[in-house]
């Protein structure tokens, strides 16, 4: 735990630190992109952001919480919260779910009223979904739960030994629910969604950390184990059992792009990598050397993009792996945003920009 906490302020201060010297400095204006609009006054939390129908979502430090046009900047909401900015928050049909300091979970609607509120835990932070009429996250002292939308009552919890691991993001798949489980070693469970009833369990004892991603093909697996040993594999939905499996070193902060029936993710060793979702073959391999990919590798039209340690934004082409441009910034690049055909690239200094 003291390693990630140390890792997040590092991640967090890349991005939030001061600009590069002005004779360094990237005009507003680039070959390949260009500024869209900037508001210092936002002071927005990286971990926060999140964009849903054109409307972007925020918290700050000054506990407050923005809903603005992802186009224009302006504002639709902004409600003073206990909201802890550094978990992100859930939208479902502009409804909101935040965690707060407290780890209460609070209900709002559009306009930021109150609808409920819950006792939470500190796992909330990353197992907290939405499937339909359903949330699901660590809550009331049971663990991982179900919960209604409208009124939050519980439908089923995991047995007490969710509480003391730490629970990751669920996948679905049809009525099956596959939820990893994380200390020292590492657990997958696949979850009957009606009744909370365990269906199998994998273990991974050479391994401390999971994630699972749900794929046309089949459950996506990545492991890691101290940010040097790796395994990536496909499984059966139904069985559990293994389709393919390979040794690598996976970057567990970010879930995989999946696209056209390729795997593409970064590594801890300073790579990006695309891999045939059939048989897990590499299709490519992108060197970073003394950079490193730190967003979420997103697909957009026939390429993917991403944000680096270094402050770059790369545009790599997804079929052969070759860079189409490496784009400096001032500060550093968050997760990009896709919404209505248009991709976006916002800031560590509250900016948001355009690919031309």
């Amino acid at each position: 735990m003291k390693i990630t906490k140390i890792i997040i302020f590092t991640f967090l201060f890349s991005l939030l630190s001061c600009k590069n010297d002005n004779k360094n400095a990237i005009g507003d204006n680039q070959k390949y992109v260009k500024l869209l609009w900037r508001n210092k006054q936002f002071e927005w939390i990286p971990t926060s952001l999140v964009a849903k129908n054109k409307i972007l979502y925020f918290g700050n430090l000054n506990r407050d919480f923005y809903a603005i046009n992802l186009e224009n900047a302006k504002v639709n909401f902004k409600i003073k919260t206990d909201y802890n900015p550094f978990d992100k928050p859930l939208i479902y049909d502009q409804n909101l779910l935040l965690t707060e300091y407290s780890n209460d979970l609070i209900h709002l609607d559009k306009t930021g009223k109150l609808k409920w509120k819950i006792n939470g835990e500190t796992n909330l932070r990353n197992d907290l979904t939405e499937d339909q009429s359903y949330i699901y996250g660590s809550v009331l002292g049971n663990g991982f739960s179900k919960l209604n939308k409208t009124d939050a009552k519980i439908i089923w919890f995991l047995p007490k030994n969710s509480i003391i691991i730490e629970t990751n993001k669920p996948a679905f798949f049809k009525n099956n629910i596959y939820l990893g489980l994380s200390e020292h070693t590492s657990e997958l469970l696949a979850i009957n969604n009606e009744n909370g009833e365990i269906i199998w369990k994998k273990e991974y004892k050479n391994f401390s950390k999971i994630i699972q991603v749900k794929t046309e093909k089949g459950l996506l697996v990545c492991l890691n184990k101290d940010f040097k040993n790796g395994q990536i594999s496909m499984l059966n939905y139904k069985s559990g059992n293994e389709i393919w499996s390979k040794s690598l070193n996976c970057d567990l902060h970010y879930e995989p792009c999946i696209i056209n029936g390729n795997i593409i993710l970064s590594t801890y060793n300073n790579k990006v990598i695309s891999l045939n979702i059939e048989n897990g073959k590499t299709n490519w391999t992108l060197d970073l050397r003394k950079d490193a990919a730190e967003t979420t590798i997103i697909s957009f039209k026939e390429n993917v993009y991403f944000g680096t340690m270094n402050r770059n934004l790369y545009s790599v082409n997804f079929k052969t792996g070759k860079t189409n441009f490496m784009q400096p910034f001032n500060y550093g690049i968050l997760n990009p945003i896709v919404e209505d055909n248009t991709i976006y690239f916002p800031t560590g200094g509250s900016e948001m920009w355009l690919l031309k």
